[in-house]
């Protein structure tokens, strides 16, 4: 009798087991299910808001500055992003957020909270102070920023993107171009301090924007892909991300001779891809063979499922039949 009670309840243990395991699966399905990722054509802004009114876009980024909306430290002016968010919104439009850190962060991070720094040229000889990713301080105050952001917008069913910010020469972009690598050692930087910095900013804002897909742009760092390779993979593949945190290219042109390392970096990447044009289909140069169509064949190439284009392209209605091809390319491919 003792016997056929013990195999009862083996059974019994057996089968709580396995209805614990499939509840377990069943969170993390529901979890993966929840995050609508975007897909298709956006612009990447609207100075003019007939960019809006072409029938190929599907939403478009709102792109502000750290020091825009954290003037002062721990006081919050989201105004610059609502004045934006409004007229998508009137639209019934998605949109895309990208807070430009690196330097546009506020000055008080450097001389209030003494964040360490280094300085840079940037356009026109301007001088940026760019803070440390590996000082402690900056991800500290980037993880109260994430959340005031967070507690704002996780709830917008309209906002489907957001971008890391990052401590680089144009605040989103992950690169550093016109400083040279002796330059950046010079500064501290190394491939462990920046791959492990940048890690962590992204896991802030996923873990902020817990309802939100996220994207980290790469470049090349110190003419090394193996370090954006790094940030990619890693994040891709964090069991508590759960395959949210992306991956962007804001240097889409058709062209191979650029970072061409990278470029068969993201064609192997199993993950999310976003990108953004390199420039107007006005500047031909910057395009394969002067054909901004190519960024379309490239895009397909590569596997990316979201591309912004610079709103002249939807003002003017460039290339209307590549821009419906794409939205049918990605409305196919992508849930």
């Amino acid at each position: 009798m003792c016997k056929y009670n013990l195999t009862f309840l083996i059974i019994i243990l057996l089968f709580s087991c396995n209805s614990d395991d499939n509840n377990s699966i069943l969170e993390n399905s529901n979890n993966t299910t929840d995050i609508t990722k975007p897909k298709g054509l956006y612009t990447s802004s609207f100075g003019n808001e007939t960019a809006l009114d072409n029938n190929q876009v599907n939403g478009s980024l709102i792109r502000v500055k750290w020091s825009e909306i954290e003037p002062n430290k721990g006081i919050y002016d989201f105004s610059s992003i609502e004045q934006f968010r409004e007229i998508i919104k009137g639209r019934n439009l998605k949109w895309s957020l990208g807070i430009l850190a690196g330097g546009d962060s506020p000055l008080w991070l450097t001389e209030s909270i003494k964040a360490d720094y280094f300085e840079i040229n940037g356009i026109n000889n301007t001088v940026k102070r760019i803070p440390k990713i590996w000082d402690t301080r900056v991800n500290e105050r980037l993880t109260l920023l994430a959340e005031a952001l967070s507690n704002e917008y996780n709830e917008d069913e309209d906002l489907v993107l957001v971008y890391v910010p990052q401590m680089t020469a144009n605040g989103i972009e992950g690169h550093f171009n016109g400083v040279t690598t002796d330059e950046l050692l010079e500064a501290g930087l190394t491939s462990d301090n920046w791959v492990n910095g940048v890690k962590e900013t992204a896991r802030i804002f996923a873990n902020a924007f817990t309802k939100k897909a996220i994207a980290v742009e790469v470049h090349d760092i110190m003419g090394d892909t193996s370090i954006p390779n790094r940030i990619m993979t890693d994040l891709w593949n964090e069991p508590s991300l759960n395959h949210r945190v992306g991956v962007a290219m804001w240097w889409i042109s058709g062209k191979n001779i650029y970072q061409p390392n990278l470029v068969n970096a993201l064609i192997d990447f199993p993950g999310d891809i976003y990108s953004q044009a390199i420039g107007r289909s006005d500047q031909p140069s910057r395009f394969e063979n002067n054909d901004y169509t190519t960024i379309f064949e490239q895009a397909q190439t590569i596997g990316i499922r979201y591309m912004e284009l610079w709103e002249y392209e939807f003002v003017n209605n460039t290339f209307p039949q590549e821009f419906k091809s794409f939205n049918d390319y990605a409305n196919t491919n992508f849930e």
